[in-house]
């Protein structure tokens, strides 16, 4: 009788968690849609500079040429304590501030924010991301190498030099890439318009999708569990290879 009393109790409360969540959800309300404010808005000089690193949990990244020959960083976000940008002997670093931790069943709606870079052209440094959730955005023209770790969020870049690291769930977007690529992603499909290697290379995705518009001076080693494979003009005697592995997905190299 008391197990069976127990057992309705907790059903209850299943209940009562499930109709609290649903409510909160078609309510309305989105994590996206909190309005932050402009709790930064500085200029760093140039020098010499040569990374530009930025460890955030979750934040929306917009990297845009600048007007003039300074580094401007905007924020939005609730609050000013939350984050932190310092120069370093590298370069710059922006990052979030240690937050309280939570036990138990905990919520947290100050959890996003959004970071503006304006970058000089002259700058020929490298930019190396960590982010949770986000998506990572460079509307650069010039060629600059990124390292760019996320667990959830879409990457778009234009001109780059080289791309390394890893996302767990978003799809990829590049324009041109100047160098060479390695790059994980476990969800999510890869997509390149132009691809010119100096040194060998890798692209692997668990799920997802693989499309290189135009690929030089590379000879393309595929492999696919699940998909198909569509790679026109490989040249064997390439001076350089780009390994594309996929276990369910296809690729398409023109």
């Amino acid at each position: 009788m008391i197990k069976a009393i127990k057992i309705t109790i907790l059903s209850l409360l299943c209940i009562c968690l499930v109709g609290f969540m649903v409510t909160f959800i078609t309510s309305g309300f989105k994590f996206s849609n909190v309005k932050y404010k402009l709790v930064l808005d500085e200029k760093y000089e140039l020098n010499n500079k040569k990374k530009i690193s930025i460890n955030v949990k979750s934040s929306d990244i917009n990297i845009y040429e600048s007007r003039d020959d300074k580094i401007k960083v905007e924020i939005y976000s609730d609050d000013k304590k939350n984050v932190k940008v310092e120069e370093t002997d590298e370069g710059l670093l922006i990052e979030d501030k240690k937050s309280k931790s939570c036990i138990g069943f905990c919520f947290s709606f100050n959890s996003g924010k959004k970071i503006n870079l304006y970058i000089p052209k002259e700058y020929e440094g490298k930019f190396n991301i960590n982010a949770t959730s986000g998506d990572i955005k460079s509307e650069l023209l010039t060629y600059n190498d990124y390292t760019i770790n996320v667990t959830s969020g879409d990457i778009e870049l234009d001109n780059i030099n080289s791309l390394s690291g890893k996302a767990t769930s978003g799809d990829v977007e590049i324009e041109k890439i100047n160098s060479y690529i390695d790059f994980k992603t476990t969800s999510g499909d890869i997509e390149i318009d132009d691809l010119t290697l100096t040194r060998d290379s890798s692209i692997k995705v668990t799920s997802g999708d693989v499309t290189i518009d135009k690929c030089t001076n590379a000879y393309i080693n595929t492999s696919v569990k699940s998909g198909d494979i569509d790679v026109n003009k490989n040249d064997r005697h390439a001076e350089y290879e780009l390994k594309i592995t996929t276990t369910s997905g296809d690729i398409e190299v023109n």
